[in-house]
């Protein structure tokens, strides 16, 4: 490891107020990017490894791919990569700047995070790892260190540095790439690799997370490398008898040593730990980021929305739960938001005529997002049962990402569309039924 130097006034644009982290390859500065008004993270290679030219040459071509392959990802789950110079002298990248711990001070039998908190952290993992897949990605290092928990209580994957680009024809890191004590058994017989093995290795870290201890440690990294491929791990309950049976179950099958016994997908994975997480002894009204996901993927209504709108919609809207008898909105008042429905039922009325009673996955309040120039609503809801909604204020959605604006417009456009042809449909029945009969001939 190279030995700290003075610290730089600026790194290319960037103004350096300290060092945020130290490694092998390089060390992380706090920085100020005075155009944008923002801190960032620019991680700048150590001089060192520059001072022989073939060796430069080599360290400056992986961080260049590294830049390629890391700016591809777009997602709230992973650090995103914001600049980078790779000529410069010594290079480096600049990522989003993120508050948090690394999830390796977690791993400690004395500092262990709760239970259904682990489970959420694998699920968006998982989501992440499922993000860079679809980009043809596959880590290769995940490990605790590389995760952070953020302060208010986010999940960011970094440190695509390893990273392999399975669609690339471009000369990539080769050889016995990662961490040794997170390393899958394809990794270890340097085998092709796919999701699986990033699957493999995310289960180490939920195993360590779970139980302050890895799976397959042994006294050296020769030793730890023959476990993985050899050795079955124990049950996390026996070093944790209050972990129930259900969890090894889900845990052991994503440590199988064939990949093809693992989950087949980031999907399987991720449904799989949504129904461990409702299993698990708790307080309905403690529901996890992970069960509230699931049920807006399950609404029709968000059929459209890709996996990385809908997790920017978990921030933005209010989640509430609220008692049959309570008064959602109320005609001829004014209002800046709307709500989607996620359970329960409401009945709409207007002037006292009850209009309809609507169940989960539609919205309630809208027009006043549709027309902003009119804010009054025009009709009323009631909850008839308890319930569940999601309320978005209608200038929160108008700042949003365009494209979770475009796909609530779309969204929008077919639910209009569906109530004007029921309502069409209905005035028909009406006009059928209010129809004089047909004079009888004579």
């Amino acid at each position: 490891m190279s030995e700290p130097s003075a610290l730089p006034a600026s790194i290319g644009k960037y103004r350096i107020e300290r060092e945020i982290g130290r490694g092998a390859s390089g060390v992380v500065f706090l920085g100020l990017d005075g155009f944008r008004g923002r801190r960032v993270a620019i991680k700048q290679m150590h001089p060192h490894l520059l001072a022989d030219p073939a060796q430069a040459q080599h360290y400056r071509r992986l961080l260049r791919n590294e830049a390629a392959l890391a700016g591809r990802l777009r997602h709230p789950h992973i650090v995103r990569l914001l600049d980078a110079d790779e000529e410069a002298t010594p290079p480096y990248l600049v990522l989003e700047y993120v508050q948090g711990r690394p999830l390796s001070d977690f791993a400690k039998a004395d500092a262990l995070l709760p239970v259904a908190q682990v489970l959420d952290i694998a699920f968006k993992c998982g989501h992440a790892l499922e993000h860079a897949q679809r980009q043809g990605l596959v880590h290769r290092d995940i490990k605790p260190a590389n995760i952070l928990l953020t302060d208010d209580g986010e999940i960011k994957l970094l440190d695509f540095g390893a990273a392999l680009s399975v669609r690339s024809e471009a000369t990539q890191l080769a050889g016995l790439v990662g961490s040794p004590s997170y390393m899958s058994p394809e990794q270890v017989r340097e085998e092709a690799l796919t999701h699986h093995s990033d699957m493999f290795s995310l289960a180490v870290v939920v195993y360590e997370l779970l139980t302050g201890r890895r799976p397959f440690d042994g006294d050296t990294d020769f030793a730890t490398l023959y476990r993985i491929g050899h050795d079955e791990p124990a049950p996390p309950s026996l070093l944790r008898p209050a972990l129930p049976e259900a969890l090894d179950r889900w845990l052991l099958r994503a440590l199988a040593k064939p990949a093809a016994q693992r989950y087949p997908t980031w999907t399987d994975w991720s449904d799989a730990l949504l129904a461990l997480g409702q299993s698990l002894p708790r307080q309905r009204s403690q529901d996890t980021e992970t069960e509230r996901f699931a049920c807006l993927r399950a609404l029709p209504f968000f059929a459209d929305f890709h996996d990385v709108v809908l997790w920017e919609l978990m921030r933005l809207g209010k989640w509430r739960r609220l008692e049959r008898g309570t008064v959602l909105m109320r005609e001829n008042t004014p209002g800046d938001s709307f709500c989607i429905l996620i359970e329960g039922q409401v009945a709409v009325s207007r002037q006292g005529w009850n209009l309809s009673t609507l169940g989960p996955g539609v919205t309630l309040g809208e027009m006043t997002y549709l027309r902003p120039d009119s804010k009054l609503r025009t009709a009323t809801a009631v909850a008839e049962t308890d319930v569940l909604v999601l309320k978005i204020r209608n200038p929160a959605l108008r700042e949003a990402s365009e494209d979770l604006q475009s796909r609530f417009d779309k969204a929008f456009i077919k639910l209009l569309v569906g109530r004007l042809i029921a309502t069409n449909e209905q005035l028909a029945e009406w006009e059928l039924v209010a129809a004089p009969p047909a004079e009888p001939r004579v």
